[in-house]
């Protein structure tokens, strides 16, 4: 948990901040360029900041959930010098007791543990043991230790000389540490002078104990074999010691095991201080979620809203404080090329914006190969140098106090994420900042001197600050550069979750710091990143390429090396020499054997480990000259020779680069020729990587554009004068031709006829003064126009001209709607064009009022719009009235109103309905009436209409008790294949309906047409069925059934066939579903029922009850249909029958109980009487209706046709079929006389052999079953068998089944022409259950 910080006086905000640039887009187009013109400022503070243009932002390139890398864990309170310090003197200290068997434990000195440590730095700060003991310091020690009194003086004395001064003395002595000047090893000899008198006893675990008893073993230090009690074997080595002859002497013999003093000074240096790798493996997205988890919950608020200065704070303190243990985890030094940088690249680019920023000089992924950059010579990936690493921080990650490799240059680019903390010291306290951390922690020099290059120590910028080392602090936000200097030193820490991206760079001003850098690595024994002087090689082969800058720190810098080398080799030129190419060779082969500098001109190498290398200022410290062989990469000449490549294009370079300097700034200017000469050169002698070509480039190029622009203006000063110009306008401001004669001036060279431009411009002026006085003033139209034909003579863009046409346009404007406000009658369009045209012109009197009257014509509209769209598009509906008083106001307000026409078309479709319905009710009282579909068609069109009606709700229910009327007399009366209740209801034929004439005078002339159609008819189809009979009647005319197909067809036999009693036509049983008909199912009954036709019975014919039901309700509710009309007159025409019917039934009621039948038709039965009767029974069954009298009367005229007198025909009772010789009709259905067949076929049944058979119709059963056609032409055409064999012949048997009434062939069923005349019943194999 965070601490509040206990140093008021302090605040990290006291530190100065380093320099902040904000370059300009020019400035950012060339980024080494524009560090190299802010590098006097800028490396005063070591670091800057480069805060980019606006709108500069890179995409990130990284996929964050791909993205997979290893942190390093940072323990915090081990990264300041003073706590390492600390640690690795505790751990050293108890090292070195628990390798001589001795655990030590801390002490507790008035109730507190003792710090060992700061107890040896008080001893030594006092001069030292001798000295504190002499000096009685000891009190002055626990004072320093900041106890209260003396009383623990002599505790911590005993503590000092029992636990920790054996631990100094023996780093004295095994390791090369320095003691206090005032220390003698007096009491180290005291001790051992007295050991060696002490008998010494072994331990008392045996198990533990130390064997002491050796023979011929002989102490390392004194080198004798006696007092064996006092002999000390190394566990490690095996090497004997005597206790007393170690340093410091041991008191005793240890328990368990012990090292001896050199197995124990290497254990005791060998731990190597840094970072450990974390054990997991993170994804971005998961180290992000693990960061703001850390920094949440150690704030104890959201990670967004912690102040960054409280992170400052609390990262110092924990950082300083030895007693609290934090670690982080910090994803550093993470190569790109292996997980991606930040930066799109050319191989990853996708969409334009990433491969603009693919190829931007400020990507990192190439700023170290920019054409001023020096580190471009090198031409291997270096990880972290020309490769750039990126950096995964959470919440107190740090980076500590560094200089970067070869002390070059770094830059630094926060792709996204919570700030950075920088600290920076420039070069110039660079030696101070080293001698402090030196003076703080010189344990730590002393065992690694080059400590300040492992990035593993840092200091609090405080500290700095209070002993005066110049430090400088900025915090880096997203999207913001860091830049630091070589040699300044630089250290920070991440406030929270980042994701950074840095590389090194080098200019032409590093080559000198970096032999320098060379020089301090070999001095220290630290190893090359690269090698210097190769570097400067390539450089060298290069050097027809490089700028001036470059190649005078070149030329600089390789003198030096030429001379050293020389110098160096001129000691050793008695030794052998051997040519190296010393670039083919790895650099850890060519790596010298003390220092560790990384060779390339030369080498020296000893025959007995020809393997390693040694540079030449420490082959002397190998092995003996004979041994020694030098390689070489030049020989003596070649290195002599190798600056001249650089220096002889140095003189040319100079020259020319003066020369164009003095050019810029001479007071005459010279010609644009002359610099055009100078940048020739520099294209022949390879300068136009310069920046001052680049520039002499830039000023030639623009003098160029000046003279183009200058030939033009003259040649409108020329024209201007002519009275008829064609040429193009030079389309240009006063502004810009102020500015471009000021850039003409600027230039530094002179350009022809550019003095004739300012008579021009005087006269631009002058025309300018006029115009501002004519646009002060309300002149005419004319006065105007002619100032624009003055302004295209002098063919510039001057601001008065558009001001002038504006101006023309307003009058004009003025003028139209004037006009425009007198038309009878104004669009919307025209209004809104008018003040269109009008919103530009400023605000005067004129000019405002008739935009108002504009305006006001123009809401009148949009208010009758809005009002009318509002009444069209209302719930509920408006009312005519409504719609009437808007169509007034549209006639008021003069304008051509857009939904006028809709509102009208609205009004006249409202009135046009009323008025239909006006008329259909008008209709109606004439007896002409309408149909339910007729008044859903007008329902539908007034409830389409937007207006509200009355009537329309009225008519909505009408209409909807006129369908619920309509459906329920549809099935009562309709059968299927009937869909008009109308057409059901009228009689039979079409209705003579129209417009003149009521609907039931139409019916009364339909009712005499049906009963005449009906009478032609049957006499047709009797008169047909003789035909038939007499075998005279056509094809066209052998026709029958609704099928409209013969009784014989080529597809076969059609059946039996049943004759209706009301049209004397045949229909086939199939066709007409005979078997589904309740009263003619039984063949023995089907002579007394009496069959309608689906033709003549159209409908179901209900009662005349159910009929009068329908009626009643229709007329209650008011409803006048035409289907009413039609059942009204249907049920009248009924009653009227029945009236008729049943007086001649009374006439006739004893007819039926009369024991002599024939004597009384002869004595009261007519032909006469006969025929009205059957006229009467023609007209009951053209009736709809279920009348029970049809039965009554066709039963009496089968009666009466029963007993007339047999010279007299009457009509066949239908008894097989139409080709039946003794079963045809006669030939008109008004014959007088009919023949009374006894013995007829089976009634509406029609056999095979009924049209073959050549005897009397006997009606035995023999006689009907069997059956030979001697006539046959089909023998399959009835046969019911399922595998008929289709017999043929002159003769062919058939047999007729007694219980389904089918016939077969007597082959089919397997019975001979014997068996089957002694068959008196019959069944056929289907009806017995067979196959």
């Amino acid at each position: 948990m965070p601490k509040a910080n206990t140093e008021k006086e302090w605040k990290f905000s006291m530190l100065p901040q380093a320099n902040v640039f904000h370059p300009t887009l020019e400035e950012f187009s060339n980024p080494l360029k524009y560090i190299s013109s802010i590098r006097e400022v800028a490396k005063t503070t070591g670091i800057i900041k480069v805060v980019p243009p606006e709108g500069w932002a890179p995409p990130f390139a990284v996929d964050i959930d791909k993205f997979l890398f290893t942190p390093r864990v940072q323990k915090l309170n081990e990264l300041e010098a003073k706590s390492r310090c600390h640690f690795q003197f505790m751990e050293g200290l108890a090292k070195f007791w628990h390798l001589q068997g001795v655990d030590v434990k801390i002490p507790h000195v008035e109730y507190k543990p003792l710090d060992l440590y700061a107890l040896h730095k008080a001893v030594l700060d006092f001069g030292g043991y001798e000295k504190c003991c002499s000096g009685k310091k000891w009190v002055s020690v626990c004072k320093k230790l900041k106890y209260k009194d003396k009383s623990p003086a002599n505790t911590i004395r005993q503590y000092y000389e029992k636990v920790v001064y054996p631990y100094i003395v023996f780093r004295h002595v095994h390791c090369g540490e320095k003691l206090a000047s005032d220390d003698k090893n007096i009491t180290v000899e005291l001790i051992k002078e007295k050991m060696e008198k002490t008998e010494y006893k072994s331990p008392s675990n045996t198990e533990d104990k130390k064997e002491l008893l050796y023979e011929n073993l002989f102490c390392k230090v004194c080198k004798k074999g006696d007092r064996d009690d006092a002999m000390l074997l190394c566990d490690e080595c095996d090497e004997p010691y005597h206790i007393y002859c170690l340093n410091p002497p041991l008191e005793k013999i240890p328990n368990g095991e012990w090292r001896c003093p050199v197995c124990l000074a290497k254990e005791i240096d060998n731990r190597q201080f840094g970072f450990e790798q974390a054990k997991k493996e993170y994804t971005l997205s998961q180290f992000g979620q693990m960061a703001d988890n850390f920094k949440s919950r150690y704030f104890k608020m959201s990670a967004a809203d912690v102040p960054i200065d409280r992170v400052e704070e609390e990262f110092w303190r924990l950082v300083c404080c030895v007693d609290e243990d934090v670690a982080v985890e910090y994803g550093a030094d993470l190569l790109s090329s292996e997980l991606d940088s930040g930066f799109p690249t050319a191989e990853n680019a996708k969409t334009d914006i990433e491969k603009e920023y693919a190829d931007d000089p400020w990507n990192l992924t190439k700023f170290a190969d920019l054409k001023e950059s020096i580190l471009k010579y090198i031409y291997e990936p270096i990880s972290g140098v020309k490769i750039p690493w990126v950096y995964v921080g959470m919440c107190f990650s740090s980076f500590c106090w560094h200089v970067e490799d070869h002390w070059t240059y770094s830059i630094n680019y926060q792709h996204w994420g919570e700030p950075k903390v920088w600290y920076g010291v420039p070069d110039s306290g660079a030696q101070d900042f080293e001698d402090l951390i030196k003076t703080e922690a010189p344990e730590l020099f002393t065992r690694e001197p080059s400590l300040m290059h492992q990035l593993v120590t840092t200091l609090s910028p405080k500290l700095l600050y209070e002993k005066g080392v110049p430090v400088y602090t900025l915090r880096q936000q997203p999207g913001d550069f860091i830049i630091t200097f070589p040699r300044a030193y630089h250290a920070g820490f991440n406030s929270g979750f980042n994701f950074n991206e840095a590389c090194n760079f080098a200019t032409s001003d590093w080559i000198a710091l970096g032999r320098q850098c060379v020089d301090q690595y070999k001095e220290f024994g630290r190893y090359n990143v690269f090698s210097h002087e190769e570097l400067l090689m390539r450089m060298v082969g290069k050097a027809e390429g490089l700028l001036l800058d470059a190649a005078e720190a070149l030329a600089i810098d390789l003198k030096i090396m030429v001379d050293r080398e020389a110098a160096q080799r001129k000691g050793l030129s008695k030794l052998p020499t051997e040519y190296l190419e010393f670039e083919l060779v790895p650099d850890e082969k060519r790596v010298c054997r003390v220092c560790n500098s990384t060779m390339y001109l030369s080498a020296v190498v000893c025959s007995c480990h020809p393997e390693f290398m040694y540079c030449l200022l420490h082959a002397k410290n190998t092995c003996p000259d004979r041994m020694l062989t030098l390689k070489y990469r030049y020989t003596p000449e070649e290195l002599q020779n190798i600056p001249l490549a650089v220096n002889q294009r140095l003189p040319a370079l100079r020259r020319w680069t003066k020369d164009v300097r003095h050019k810029k700034e001479a007071k005459e200017k010279p010609c644009v020729e002359e610099l055009e000469t100078l940048a020739e050169e520099a294209v022949s002698n390879n300068y136009t990587e310069s920046d001052d070509y680049i520039e002499l480039r830039s000023v030639i190029d623009k003098a160029h554009q000046c003279i183009k622009v200058t030939n033009q203006l003259v040649a409108i000063k020329r024209r201007s004068n002519r009275a008829h110009n064609t040429s193009p306008a030079l389309k240009i401001t006063p502004e810009e031709l102020d500015n471009f004669l000021k850039q003409v001036k600027e230039l530094p060279c002179r350009i022809p006829d550019s003095e004739n431009l300012q008579e021009h411009y005087s006269k631009i002026l002058e025309f300018t003064e006029r115009c501002d006085r004519a646009l002060q003033k309300n002149l005419s139209r004319g006065q105007y126009e002619d100032l624009l034909k003055e302004s295209r003579k002098l063919e510039i863009d001057l601001p008065q001209i558009p001001l002038l046409r504006q101006e023309v346009k307003k009058v004009q404007w003025v003028e139209e709607v004037v006009e425009l406000l007198k038309r009878p009658t104004l669009t919307f369009s025209e209004l809104q064009q008018g003040l269109c045209s009008g919103a530009s012109f400023p605000n005067t009197k004129q000019v405002e009022d008739l935009r108002d009257k504009l305006e006001d014509k123009l809401m009148t509209g949009q208010r009758w719009e809005e009002k009318a769209q509002g009444l069209l598009n209302s719930r509920p509906r408006p009312t005519l009235p409504k719609l009437q008083k808007l169509l007034k106001e549209a006639d008021k307000s003069g304008l051509s109103l857009p939904s006028a026409p809709a509102v009208k078309n609205t009004m006249v479709k409202a009135v046009e309905w009323v008025r239909a319905l006006s008329d259909m009710k008008l209709e109606q009282s004439k007896g002409h009436y309408t149909s339910v579909k007729q008044l859903e068609a007008v329902l539908v069109k007034g409830q389409m209409l937007p207006v509200s009606l009355p009537d329309v709700d009225r008519l909505v229910v009408k209409v909807a008790a006129a369908k619920s009327w309509h459906d329920k007399a549809s099935k009562v009366f309709v059968r299927k294949g009937f869909s008009k209740l109308l057409e059901v209801l009228s009689p039979r034929g079409s209705l003579a309906t129209d417009n003149s004439r009521p609907l039931e005078e139409c019916l009364r002339e339909s009712t005499a047409k049906e009963f005449t159609e009906m009478k032609k008819r049957r006499g047709a189809n009797m008169l047909r069925t003789e035909q038939e009979e007499r075998g005279v009647i056509s094809e066209d005319d052998n026709v029958y059934c609704i099928c409209r197909r013969g009784w014989r067809t080529n597809k076969g036999v059609d059946g039996a066939m049943t004759q209706c009693d009301l049209c004397y036509d045949w229909f086939h049983n199939k066709c007409v579903s005979i078997a589904k008909h309740k009263d003619l199912k039984n063949s023995e009954v089907m002579k007394d029922v009496k069959y309608l036709c689906p033709v003549c019975q159209r409908t179901k014919r209900p009662s005349v009850d159910q009929a009068l039901g329908l009626l009643i309700s229709l007329r209650q509710s008011g409803l006048a249909l035409p289907e009413g009309v039609a059942l009204s007159y249907l049920i009248e025409r009924a009653m009227e029958w029945q009236e008729k019917v049943r007086g001649l039934l009374t006439k006739h009621r004893t007819f039926a109980t009369h024991t002599d039948k024939q004597a009384y038709i002869d004595q009261h039965v007519t032909v006469k009487d006969r025929n009205q009767i059957e006229e009467l029974m023609i007209k009951g069954d053209l009736i709809e209706l279920n009348l029970e009298e049809t039965t009554e009367l066709w039963n009496l005229l089968n009666t009466i046709d029963e007993y007339v007198v047999h010279e007299k025909k009457r009509p066949s009772s239908k008894r097989s079929s139409p080709h039946s010789k003794a079963s045809s009709k006669p030939p008109s259905p008004m014959a007088a006389v009919v023949v009374a067949a006894a013995a007829l076929p089976t009634k509406r049944k029609k056999t095979p052999s009924d049209d073959r058979s050549t005897g009397s119709g006997s009606s035995t059963s023999t006689a009907r079953k069997r059956r030979k056609d001697k006539q046959n032409t089909g023998s399959d055409e009835l046969c019911s068998a399922a595998d008929c064999v289709r017999p043929e012949g002159a003769k062919v048997g058939w047999i007729q089944c007694d219980t389904c009434e089918k016939w077969y062939h007597l082959d089919c069923v397997a019975v001979s022409d014997k068996e089957a005349e002694s068959i008196e019943d019959y069944t056929c194999p289907v009806c017995t259950g067979g196959s």
